[in-house]
């Protein structure tokens, strides 16, 4: 993996997604909460941008007539046909198993950088 600099901390604030080009290839960043993900800026159902959208939550397993909202801030949702994927691993939301899933990219701060690894 090669390491990219994507830009200084302050430049990323909290709650905020930004769309970087790694050679030629656009990856979404997300700040949630202090935590960054990274993940490819392309749906793998049909490439619509994963970036448009900002991270939400889901309707978690309840009781019937139980309506619990949960995992806020952790998922991502494309905005052609809904398909949700993890912003921290990628896998489909709905399926984990299935092999439909958004690459993701390890991101650290070293000192006052976003470092991006590639």
């Amino acid at each position: 993996m090669t390491r990219h600099v994507i830009g200084k901390l302050d430049e990323f604030p909290d709650e905020t997604r930004r769309v970087v080009d790694i050679d030629g290839v656009e990856i979404a960043v997300f700040n949630v909460g202090g935590a960054f993900h990274a993940m490819r800026n392309a749906c793998p159902h049909k490439g619509a941008s994963l970036c448009t959208l900002p991270p939400t939550g889901m309707m978690l397993e309840s009781a019937p007539d139980v309506y619990e909202w949960g995992r806020d801030g952790e998922v991502v949702r494309c905005p052609w046909h809904g398909y949700e994927f993890n912003l921290s691993d990628g896998k489909s939301v709905i399926a984990p198993k299935l092999k439909l899933r958004a690459r993701v990219y390890n991101i650290d701060i070293e000192g006052e950088e976003v470092a991006l690894y590639v």
